[in-house]
């Protein structure tokens, strides 16, 4: 019987680029994509737009619902997912989160959710790109926290009065977010206070922290992961509630 001949140096070299090749085109995307961590307020009133999430093809997209406190809504019931042949919707139960991925690019759909103990449902609106836009690079929600105007079944104990909770401020929503303003500067600071930035902005400080802030301040927002954004005058020095203790931070104002 006949050997087959062995392939040459050139043939080996146009087989291994024609595999590459093929892998390159399994895994083209028409848009790189660029993950970003979100935070909506939704509004329940009737005739509002819808909260958008922004997903992609081969990535999972996480939907975690707060209360005005920034404590965890749990869902009530499964979601409801209104085009299952385009989006995976899945969830855990007792929990405040859904996860969502897109099944095909440039679909649309919604996702129902029922939150308990709120009286209307959530819904969601869905989208995996639109076949209109050509530019290079398109924006994903990885995790989109989605917050409820309201105090939900497990809200916290507020260090402000109602009053003082900037739900719909999209300067402290975007402080919270850790994507502050172009003209907010960040402060040097001294005094050991974990997870803790300092910003200034005109004649006021944006302070972004995981502890207690015992000064007077004039607006307060909290995210899901236990994070808050307080606004207030400009002061040299501001004082913490930490692990139980009083620590003092010094401001370098400019």
């Amino acid at each position: 019987m006949g050997q087959a001949a062995p392939l040459n140096r050139g043939e080996i070299e146009n087989v291994s680029r024609a595999v590459d090749d093929a892998s390159r085109g399994r895994a083209w995307q028409p848009a790189d994509v660029v993950p970003r961590i979100s935070t909506l307020t939704v509004n329940l009133s009737p005739e509002a737009s819808l909260p958008v999430l922004r997903t992609a093809t081969h990535q999972a997209s996480t939907v975690m619902f707060t209360d005005n406190t920034g404590a965890p809504w749990p869902l009530a019931a499964p979601p409801y997912n209104a085009n299952a042949d385009g989006f995976t919707v899945n969830f855990i139960p007792d929990s405040s989160v859904m996860t969502v991925q897109a099944r095909r690019q440039y679909d649309r759909g919604n996702v129902t959710v029922y939150l308990k103990g709120l009286a209307v449902p959530i819904i969601v609106d869905v989208t995996s790109g639109e076949a209109s836009n050509t530019a290079k690079s398109r924006v994903i929600d990885t995790r989109l926290d989605l917050r409820i105007p309201q105090r939900g079944p497990q809200a916290k104990k507020m260090p402000a009065p109602q009053s003082k909770i900037g739900l719909n401020d999209p300067t402290l929503r975007a402080f919270l977010d850790g994507v502050p303003p172009k003209d907010a500067r960040r402060l040097k600071t001294e005094g050991v206070v974990p997870d803790t930035q300092v910003w200034q902005m005109g004649d006021d400080l944006y302070i972004r922290t995981r502890s207690e802030l015992r000064d007077a301040f004039e607006q307060t927002l909290a995210s899901g992961d236990g994070t808050w954004l307080y606004k207030l005058p400009l002061t040299p020095e501001v004082a913490f509630s930490h692990a139980g203790k009083t620590v003092w931070m010094t401001l370098s104002l400019e």
